[in-house]
């Protein structure tokens, strides 16, 4: 009896917040897959209250954001920040409260699923049922690829999981690498690590993992190990005391003894300040991020690549540092993994280890849009490149060294590679960019055709990158860095020479 009068009382609740002849619009999507969308009326975004979830992003340096309900297993989901409303339908389908109008609605479900448009009009105590049709464009088989933003920063309890699963599925992607990190305090906390950690439902999943930071050495990324890294932060920019130490390299070679995949975020270059030639040098890590805040950064990426250091790129968003970044926020873009690092493979019960692995082996596709493969016979030096969107495309190419060697405004682009010395060769494609977005694109990573065994070593490249590195050091000498003893300091400058001996020509 006391449940029946709480169901009434509840009902009751509703329609007395439901105002007067306003109309109800029961939302829905194809096959019920969770999608984000937004209704326009009169020309300017609407925004739609009350929503059963709320996350208001005020994006401080604490990534203190949390996640607010009404309800126990809610259907609808909205992101606010930069003044922009962003919704989620986390199953599929809600009931939502609107005045009578005329409305638009566009929705949107990750880079593999053509958007969905409509116009509607309510009128007064209408109730309207409207299915959004969203189908893969073609040459899209969601099925066949493992998408995943390696850098995303929202604190989590286990009470959290479902809704956080439910907007992965919604951006159709399917590994979202939650990150603890920590300025002055621990910002961002997850409540376990490792396989404790991570949470995972009809193949999307999360892990967590940290970023750890230092004014002087860098961002870097430990993905999915069994246990937190101490100190996530060194130095006084981040942390509670002014010792730079442990550096880089130490935190990487206990990253992968902790299972992670290891390198760094941001891929920084001057004027900011970062070890990441030295431990590209020397082998400690696996990947850099090249693709952030819409921008591929192939300049820094080829002329790592030129001079011989072998290693993955991959894409992040530092959610939710990327929603300050464009604003308006472009539509197309997906709020987590606007930017992706992509493998082929089918999304499962170990869709994080198989993404990782193609991390680590070099398997990856960067793309905030497009979906481009590369095939390269090393035998003849044949190479094929092939692409698909549901825009047009622009430039299809496949690059060698850095260097465009076969260009096409279709689908598909044959050549064959020089072989004459030692090599990496490439696939990218441009799209169709609407205003106010990105330029829309994707890169392969590189495949090696390899003269003799002997690693790619572009001259200029490898003078270059000694230079950058000679003059990195010699900042370090003179920055009065605390590096907490005489002996951690030689240590150091000593791994620091030795990976710039690797480098020089």
């Amino acid at each position: 009896m006391r449940i029946a009068l709480l169901s009434i009382f509840a009902l009751l609740l509703v329609y007395a917040e439901r105002p007067a002849d306003s109309a109800v619009l029961e939302l829905s999507t194809s096959s019920r897959m969770p999608a984000r969308f937004y209704i326009r009326k009169n020309n300017a975004n609407f925004r739609l209250q009350p929503t059963d979830a709320l996350i208001p992003i005020r994006g401080d340096t604490f990534y203190r954001d949390p996640l607010w309900t009404r309800s126990a297993d809610p259907k609808l989901l909205e992101v606010v920040a930069a003044d922009q409303f962003h919704y989620l339908l986390l199953k599929g389908e809600a009931s939502i409260v609107l005045p009578p109008g005329k409305y638009k609605i566009e929705a949107y479900r990750g880079l593999f699923y053509k958007p969905a448009f409509d116009e509607f009009e309510l009128k007064p105590n209408e109730t309207r049922k409207l299915e959004l049709t969203l189908a893969p464009w073609p040459g899209a088989d969601p099925g066949a690829w493992i998408s995943a933003d390696d850098h995303i920063h929202l604190t989590r309890t286990r009470a959290e999981n479902h809704v956080y699963l439910g907007w992965l599925e919604a951006e159709d992607l399917t590994v979202g690498n939650f990150l603890q990190l920590q300025r002055q305090m621990d910002a961002a906390p997850q409540y376990a690590f490792g396989r404790a950690g991570e949470v995972k439902r009809r193949g999307y999943v999360i892990r967590p993992g940290h970023e750890s930071r230092n004014e002087y050495w860098g961002h870097i990324n430990i993905l999915g190990p069994e246990r937190l890294i101490r100190p996530l932060s060194t130095g006084l920019m981040y942390a509670n005391t002014p010792e730079s130490w442990p550096y880089p390299s130490l935190l990487f070679a206990e990253g992968r003894k902790a299972g992670g995949t290891v390198g760094y975020a941001h891929f920084f270059q001057k004027p900011q300040h970062s070890t990441i030639y030295m431990d590209a040098a020397l082998g400690n890590i696996d990947f850099v991020e090249v693709f952030q805040f819409g921008v591929l950064k192939t300049d820094a990426w080829y002329e790592l690549l030129n001079a011989g250091i072998r290693v993955t790129g991959i894409a992040g968003s530092d959610f939710p540092v990327n929603l300050g970044r464009m604003r308006p926020w472009p539509n197309w873009l997906p709020l987590l993994g606007p930017e992706r690092a992509v493998v082929k493979g089918r999304p499962g019960e170990n869709s994080w280890e198989t993404w990782a692995r193609g991390v680590r082996e070099g398997r990856v596709m960067v793309s905030n849009g497009p979906i481009v493969e590369l095939d390269l016979d090393p035998n003849t030096g044949a190479a094929t490149a092939s692409a698909a969107f549901y825009r047009s495309l622009e430039a299809l190419e496949i690059v060698r060294n850095g260097e465009v060697i076969a260009s096409s405004r279709g689908p598909r682009v044959e050549t064959r590679v020089d072989q004459a010395e030692s090599c990496w060769v490439a696939a990218r494609v441009r799209a169709e960019t609407f205003p106010g977005e990105p330029v829309i694109q994707a890169h392969t990573n590189p495949v090696y055709l390899l003269k003799d065994g002997k690693p790619v070593a572009v001259p200029s490249a490898r003078r270059s990158l000694s230079a950058k590195w000679q003059e990195e050091l010699a900042y370090y000498r003179g920055a009065g860095i605390d590096f907490g003893g005489a002996q951690r300091r030689r240590e150091f400058f000593e791994q620091a020479e030795r990976a710039l001996s690797r480098l020089r020509p």
